[in-house]
């Protein structure tokens, strides 16, 4: 009976996770490409801008980046969740070549 109880248990928890894990994914969503202009606090990515606002910019180790990083060819993904922007991930320059 204990085993039973155990068993079904596991497998609740194994099924509670898989759901929270595919929520949390359908929220998240990135946008790549070339930064086409900046703009103060804005950048234009595919033809949309982006307020960049406080938002944490980054090299790809993690490492924060300064704003003057931002350049217009230099490659970004931008990572949203729940349509708000998270992080900026700033390529290398070198990686636009």
């Amino acid at each position: 009976m204990k085993k039973g109880m155990i068993f079904l248990l596991s497998i609740l928890i194994v099924f509670l996770y898989s759901i929270a894990s595919y929520s949390y994914e359908r929220n998240i969503k990135t946008v790549e490409g070339l930064i086409e202009s900046v703009s103060g606090d804005s950048i234009k990515v595919r033809g949309t801008y982006y307020d960049i606002t406080g938002v944490p910019l980054e090299d790809a180790s993690g490492k924060n980046v300064k704003k003057d990083q931002l350049k217009e060819g230099r490659k970004v993904e931008i990572f949203f969740q729940d349509n708000n922007i998270k992080t900026i991930l700033v390529y290398p320059e070198h990686l636009n070549e």
